[in-house]
């Protein structure tokens, strides 16, 4: 959104939901991998509710994504994504939808 005018229109999950969990995460400014989502949560299966999350609920078009080099879990080179939120489209999106800051407060107030 910081590099275009255009708004999309948007879902948040189910409260208490992986999806909500991780989205709220990522709009409180973190940057977060598919390992960080799994250790974070406990989700078996992060880079499927990160699918969720750009297509069911349509964050895509505000969701930065970027490949980066790993070690695996048994040391072999491997790629990995950081996803994040641009903080401009952050700000503007809390400014826009007041619901945004309640959910993330509930989400991140109860780790």
């Amino acid at each position: 959104m910081s590099s275009t005018a255009t708004a999309y229109s948007y879902k948040l999950p189910e409260l208490n939901s992986y999806a909500a969990e991780i989205l709220a995460k990522l709009l409180s400014g973190a940057h977060i991998t598919n390992a960080e989502m799994m250790d974070y949560i406990d989700c078996p299966h992060a880079a499927a509710v990160m699918s969720k999350i750009r297509v069911k609920f349509n964050w895509q078009p505000y969701l930065k994504q970027k490949s980066r080099t790993a070690i695996s879990g048994v040391g072999k080179a491997t790629y990995e994504y950081v996803y994040w939120f641009d903080p401009a489209d952050i700000m503007v999106l809390k400014a826009n939808d007041p619901r945004l800051q309640m959910f993330i407060d509930h989400h991140l107030k109860r780790k």
